[in-house]
């Protein structure tokens, strides 16, 4: 808040309406949300109880919380922010009519005046909230929305109501309603409304009594109520306020949503209200893309003008609610034809942050000419260039640009921390871990989970964050890499805030299928192996978010850390008799959104290899899945799919039969052929197929499936699956075949489905698990007291004589305060949700909050 206000009064000395009036805004911005912060996170854990159903909590919650809204606003402190505010407003207001009016006869040194009292009187503001952080703007930073389409709203609204005697509201929805609002309000005054106030609402939130009575008035003079914000997604922000609008007195036919749009129609929710639309071919920012106007641009910002500029059809189409893009062919007036892209950067001192970026990490990012009216020049990088699979030398130079962004921008302190119900990078990682237990990680998220993490991702040297470092940023050119995009991700619409260089190290590949790649990042830029997990977490829930999920990345991420941090220095046994274990149900849980093993379980393993077993795995998992796994833990081998594959010394063994191969093929092509079925591409000894909405197959689609192979594949029902296995193929027979080669008995099996008896059968001891289904309970089998990583346990402690890690030698090294906090809450779903109470219990003594 200081800083907006010190750059206020420089851009009010400067005599620049724009940034003076974004800067205004930002500080009343800043303001109006400090006075309906939540102060105990009331409206948060409101949030997390609506989002599962929580009964009545979520209306408790919201009544508590307007109720502290309602104390808070009597404070001293309250009343002199709120006057500070309708000062910033006034100069607001002032500078938007000079932004939107070309005969706006604004004076210069009445805003200097007013910008220079305003950073004077911070002194009598709470310090808390002189040191609050800006919430970025959407409307100006991540898209291209400019002034000019706030006039083109204000003109559909007065062809609709011409009469500009009657008095009109316009209401922002924040954030982006608080530059939205007082832009369009000054359209309607340049065009002649007398009476017109503009103000914004948090949706969600205890609407001022103030504001409340004025709508009211403004209704009973017959006037109207003007709702503006982003161009809705689902429109329910918009509706929210609208609706909050109409429950204080407004009619429902005097509120008019102003909608700026990324297509043509507005959501189906919004029409029960009158709408004025700019549809998004409208916007002012196609203008600025067109080539007489690239012309001017370019001429003026090399200082020449240039001879040719020709548009390259197709290329550099910008998609969904990003900024917008062309590319041009352009000849220099030295003869040189070059190909530049120009895109929307952000209005004003937010797009000059290209520039920023640009300045400060010369030689690494395309060559840019400069940013006019909110667009930027730069080269083209192309497509062919892109890299899809990094070359073991990219990990210097992607890490190389990561240290030289983090020492060329540093940052004072890491932001982020203060930003809670903001959704930093932090508050993300919370929301992942969050799931690992269950529904009651939606009460620990905001009272034990949050704190946590924080701490974990403290960062001692914070600096500005790239934020898209992954690998389709990357271009290598015959110079060598380009990082593309390099100012677009940091402070956007998307959130995630973060101030730690390891963010951008884990976005390059996060969860890589190349674990040497991985590992070579983490030598040129080294960083402890929390964060780092924590960050490729993140990155992978925000690529799953924007539906590009990742699981077997995760899966990953979480295996490497875990050998890390507790299988270091560990070889496995070189002879030995074999433990044969499931892998779904029993060493991993799918809890995280991916199948993943605990802790519990890895330190069953490190016993395992200390005491003279080997390991391997049995389970109808793919092969790539095992081979993966069998990798990172140092198994002994594996078997995949049911038995139709064995994974030995990094060599792959089809054990699928010639008829099976045909029986399977023709399934594959039957359900790659129905629209409605989804093929894992993963499963290539099986079929693996679910409905496109999840879920296993109908019987119909199985029987039609099968009509002319009934006798040669066997189906089983997965958890959301159906698998489609060559009949004659099981576990058992395969790890048969696995005991002959490593020339050793199985001592010891465990698994939990009917499609594990034959594995069990073929052990000196079988177990199953607590959670096992009833046909392996029915089998005769033992069946264990816990279930889960805790049944592994449970059997190896069994098998060896004592309790996995309580031996000197098979004890993990020490760990520090951090690990055995991430490792304490990764280990919650070690015993299924029968175990959750204890792993709340251990997590809570972990975070510091039991002693």
């Amino acid at each position: 808040m200081s800083e907006i206000s010190q750059l206020l009064a420089g851009q009010a000395v400067a005599e620049d309406a724009l940034d003076t009036f974004l800067l205004a805004a930002a500080a009343v911005q800043i303001v109006e949300d400090h006075l309906q912060r939540d102060v105990f996170a009331l409206r948060r854990a409101a949030g997390y109880f609506r989002e599962h159903a929580a009964g009545g909590v979520p209306e408790v919650l919201g009544t508590a919380a307007t109720a502290v809204d309602t104390v808070t606003s009597l404070r001293p402190g309250a009343r002199r922010a709120f006057q500070w505010r309708t000062a910033a407003a006034a100069l607001r207001d002032a500078a938007a009519l000079d932004v939107v009016s070309a005969d706006a006869v604004g004076s210069a040194e009445t805003r200097l005046t007013a910008a220079t009292r305003l950073r004077g009187s911070l002194r009598s503001l709470d310090r808390d909230l002189t040191s609050a952080v800006l919430r970025m703007p959407s409307c100006f930073r991540s898209f291209d929305q400019e002034p000019a389409d706030l006039v083109a709203l204000a003109a559909g609204f007065r062809l609709r109501y011409p009469d500009r005697e009657r008095p009109v509201v316009v209401l922002g929805v924040r954030t982006s309603g608080s530059y939205l609002a007082p832009l369009a309000s000054g359209a309607l005054r340049a065009a002649g409304y007398r009476d017109v106030h503009a103000d914004t609402v948090r949706p969600g939130y205890r609407m001022r009594p103030s504001l409340r009575a004025l709508l009211r008035g403004v209704a009973q003079r017959g006037g109207r109520v003007a709702v503006i914000d982003d161009p809705p997604e689902t429109g329910q922000s918009i509706a929210e306020v609208a609706d909050a609008v109409h429950r204080a007195g407004v009619p429902a036919e005097m509120i008019t949503l102003l909608l700026p749009l990324f297509g043509d129609i507005a959501p189906g929710r919004l029409t029960r209200y009158d709408t004025v639309a700019l549809p998004y071919r409208d916007w002012a920012v196609h203008a600025r893309l067109e080539t007489e106007s690239v012309v001017r641009s370019l001429s003026s910002l090399i200082g020449r003008p240039v001879r040719a500029v020709d548009r390259v059809a197709g290329a550099g189409l910008s998609q969904g609610r990003e900024h917008a893009r062309a590319v041009f062919d352009v000849e220099f007036p030295d003869g040189e034809t070059r190909r530049i892209a120009a895109s929307g950067a952000g209005l004003g001192f937010f797009g000059r942050h290209a520039l920023a970026v640009a300045g400060a990490l010369p030689g690494r990012l395309p060559r840019i000419y400069g940013v006019q009216d909110g667009i930027v020049f730069r080269d083209w990088l192309p497509e062919h260039q892109r890299i899809t699979v990094p070359q073991p030398d990219d990990a210097r130079e992607m890490a190389g640009y990561v240290r030289a962004r983090a020492a060329a921008m540093p940052a004072v302190s890491d932001r982020a921390r203060e930003l809670a119900g903001r959704q930093p990078v932090w508050e993300a990682a919370s929301r992942v871990l969050q799931r690992n237990y269950g529904r009651a990680g939606v009460a620990l998220r905001p009272i034990l989970l949050d704190r946590a993490v924080r701490r974990l991702c403290a960062v001692r040297s914070p600096s500005v964050v790239d934020g898209a470092t992954g690998l389709a940023h990357w271009f290598r050119g015959p110079a060598g890499l380009s990082k593309a995009d390099a100012d677009v991700r940091d402070f956007a619409n998307t959130d995630l805030a973060c101030y730690d260089p390891v963010y951008d190290l884990a976005g390059i590949d996060p969860g890589s299928a190349d674990p040497e790649f991985a590992a070579a990042l983490r030598r040129e830029h080294p960083c402890d192996p929390e964060r780092f997990l924590l960050y490729e977490l993140v990155h992978l829930w925000d690529r799953e978010r924007a539906g590009q999920a990742a699981p077997r990345a995760g899966a990953r991420a979480v295996q490497r850390y875990l050998a890390e941090v507790l299988l270091p220095a560990v070889p496995p046994a070189q002879d030995g008799r074999l433990v044969a274990l499931d892998l779904d149900g029993v060493l991993e849980s799918d809890a995280l959104g991916f199948a993943m093993a605990t802790p519990t379980a890895v330190v069953a393993l490190r016993a395992l290899h200390v005491h003279g077993y080997r390991t391997v795995l049995v389970t109808g998992r793919s092969a790539g899945e095992v081979a993966e796994r069998c990798t990172t833990y140092g198994l002994a081998g594996g078997v995949a799919e049911y038995g139709s594959v064995v994974f030995l010394d990094g060599t792959v063994h089809d054990l699928v039969p010639t008829a099976g191969k045909h029986a399977l093929h023709a399934v594959r092509t039957a359900l790659a052929n129905r629209a409605e079925v989804v093929v894992d591409e993963d499963f290539e000894h099986v079929v693996r197929a679910r409905r496109r909405r999840g879920g296993a197959l109908p019987r119909d689609v199985v029987d039609q499936t099968l009509a002319d192979v009934a006798s040669q594949v066997r189906v089983i029902e997965g958890n959301g699956q159906t698998d489609f296995v060559a009949a004659g193929v099981d576990k058992g027979t395969a790890l048969q075949l696995v005991a002959e080669k490593l020339g050793a008995p199985v001592a010891l099996a465990i698994g939990d489905t009917a499609s594990d008896l034959p594995m069990l059968s073929l052990a000196t001891v079988g177990y199953a698990p607590a959670n096992a289904d009833q046909a392996v309970r029915a089998s005769g089998f033992p069946v264990l007291r816990r279930g889960y990583a805790l049944a592994v346990s449970q059997a190896v402690e069994r098998l060896v004589g004592h309790r996995p890690g309580a031996c000197d030698a098979c004890r993990p090294p020490a760990r520090s305060r951090r690990t055995r906090t991430l490792l304490t809450i990764l280990d919650a779903s070690n015993g299924g949700a029968r175990g959750l109470p204890m792993a709340i219990a251990r997590c809570l003594r972990a975070a510091g909050l039991r002693r």
